[in-house]
């Protein structure tokens, strides 16, 4: 039994109707995607008390190099204990795997997060999708990740699938999977302009399923750029974007929060100031909104 068996049994204090699973993601990168998704989830747990199990579906992994040592994602790469050797094996190969199996306690140093978990990513992950296309997997990659969000009712709270950018095989499969979409928006032209991006995928094949637009997180603004102001009042005002009321402010020690240390931290260390304000607000929006 792995430590995150182990630490949650099956239908133990979690309820099993209301577990949610969310994907973050932007057609662009460099929008702060992954540290969003690290202080999200810790500031969900640390203030709402929930669970919540971290997906790496991104093959930069770095969320997966966030939360956990270079030590530990190195043990799950030689023993094929991540997100790509699980798809690896239950797709490619055919063969059975219980995806629990594949994932990681004990991650996040946030003091106050205890029950974070994380299945992790690595940079194999390109080659994988290109495989799976190439065979013709695609509904057997949709049926595993579906697999996994139904299974995770079983154990957590909250699922948090940090997508790569652009719309590639894997994070179209778990935009089409998971509940919901959160979207992270840098104030700067071509971030704004992914959203028109998504908004032509999501008019795309109806029928195949996709997350409900939870909204759009304004994400890294420059309180004392003018720019910002005017392209965060342009996302503002189209009442389709549904912007979150708050915004995260660009902050050197938000992107320090971001290298994993190791040792303990508490909240009000990692997330200083305003940002942690910042934090504790859009998580409570968040919780609300999918409550």
């Amino acid at each position: 039994m792995s430590e995150f068996e182990s630490a949650r049994c099956p239908g133990a204090e979690v309820d099993q109707v209301n577990m949610t699973s969310i994907a973050i993601m932007n057609a662009k990168g460099g929008v702060g995607k992954s540290t969003l998704t690290m202080a999200i989830a810790e500031t969900i747990s640390a203030f709402h008390g929930k669970s919540i199990l971290l997906i790496d579906a991104d093959g930069q992994m770095s969320l997966s190099l966030m939360m956990a040592s270079g030590e530990q994602l190195a043990q799950a790469r030689a023993q094929e204990k991540t997100l790509v050797g699980y798809f690896a094996r239950t797709i490619l190969e055919s063969r059975e795997a219980e995806w629990p199996q594949y994932v990681m306690g004990g991650v996040s140093d946030l003091e106050e997060a205890d029950e974070m978990y994380l299945m992790p990513g690595e940079m194999d992950l390109p080659l994988l999708e290109r495989e799976v296309a190439a065979r013709g997997h695609l509904s057997k990659l949709r049926m595993s990740a579906r697999t996994i969000l139904s299974d995770a009712k079983r154990y957590v709270d909250l699922v948090l699938v940090d997508c790569a950018p652009g719309i590639s095989v894997m994070t179209e499969t778990w935009l089409r999977e998971c509940e919901f979409q959160i979207v992270p928006v840098k104030p700067d032209f071509l971030a704004v302009s992914g959203l028109e991006y998504l908004k032509r995928f999501r008019s795309r094949n109806p029928e195949m399923g996709l997350a409900s637009h939870l909204g759009v997180v304004v994400n890294m603004v420059d309180k004392f750029s003018a720019d910002d102001k005017t392209i965060e009042q342009h996302m503002r005002e189209d009442e389709a974007l549904d912007c979150f009321q708050q915004t995260i402010p660009l902050a050197p020690h938000l992107q320090r929060a971001s290298l994993f240390t190791g040792e303990d931290r508490i909240f009000l260390s990692k997330y200083a100031g305003d940002v942690g304000k910042a934090l504790r607000a859009l998580s409570d929006e968040i919780v609300g909104r999918i409550s």
